[in-house]
């Protein structure tokens, strides 16, 4: 059975991990589908464990003080429908709390908010667990370093069990931060499985079953004994990354868990940004 959250781990992996890459839109002339990763991940036939959207806006040459932050913070509580939410602060002394006894984001009208103001940097982070299991967490970023000045937005949507409303939910993160400026970049990251046990072999081979539609031009591929990976770049995905000489804008990789039976299916554009 999958565990519940934990917020001390959200947290901590929020703090860490947050990897910018290029934007993915679903505008294009070539292999037009509604939603290029919806129909890619259907024809893998794998069930679905989990689908994440993280879209970041950065804003170079920009600081924002430790009010405009607040401003920006109330405004997203708005924009995500969060504005009625109860606030639960974050801090050193309460943090140990939530790890050791496994508190859960299992309370939807609580907004858990960690916040961080020091000299040159301010920032605030919140999570929380919508009616339909999803996992909202936002973030507000604004430093100053040695003269260079550099804030950003994050909003990250996990989706349990679901992955149907991507282009949706991704639409409304670049819409809500339009208002703040134009550099916006989002990742798409789905999780699938499959009940079986399958070979190095099985597995490039089911990855070759799945990119053969979409005129895949390889420029990666990783075989290792605990997983196997490609890299590629096709035209059904319009927006792409630039990865050495040659442009990449699907990732997918797969492995087996011998403690659950299963072997796991990563799908992602343009790269795999979650451990795999």
């Amino acid at each position: 059975m999958k565990k519940k959250p934990n917020y001390a781990l959200i947290i901590l992996f929020f703090l860490s991990c947050f990897y910018i890459t290029s934007a993915f839109t679903n505008k294009g002339d070539a292999f037009v589908v509604e939603d290029p990763m919806v129909y890619i991940f259907e024809e893998s036939e794998a069930t679905i464990l989990e689908s994440n959207i993280n879209t970041t806006l950065t804003l170079n040459n920009t600081l924002w003080s430790q009010e405009e932050i607040q401003e920006i913070k109330e405004e997203l509580k708005s924009q995500l429908g969060l504005q009625h939410t109860t606030e639960v602060i974050i801090n050193e002394e309460n943090y140990k709390y939530y790890s050791e006894t496994e508190a859960t984001l299992e309370d939807k009208s609580t907004l858990f908010l960690y916040e961080f103001s020091d000299d040159g940097v301010n920032q605030f982070l919140a999570t929380n667990t919508s009616e339909n299991g999803e996992i909202i967490t936002f973030k507000v970023y604004s430093s100053s370093s040695q003269g260079e000045k550099t804030s950003y937005i994050i909003i990250d949507i996990m989706q349990n069990k679901g992955y149907k409303q991507l282009v949706e939910k991704s639409n409304q993160s670049q819409e809500i931060l339009k208002k703040y400026g134009d550099h916006i970049e989002t990742t798409i990251n789905m999780v699938g499985t499959y009940d079986e046990k399958m070979s190095i072999e099985q597995r490039q081979e089911k990855i070759q079953e799945i990119i053969q539609p979409l005129k895949p031009q390889k420029v990666e591929e990783i075989k290792q004994e605990s997983y196997v990976s490609t890299t590629i770049y096709t035209p059904i995905i319009p927006h792409s990354l630039q990865y050495g000489d040659k442009k990449v804008n699907l990732q997918l990789a797969m492995r087996y868990n011998d403690y659950e039976e299963k072997t796991y299916l990563y799908i992602a554009t343009p790269l795999i940004t979650m451990t795999y």
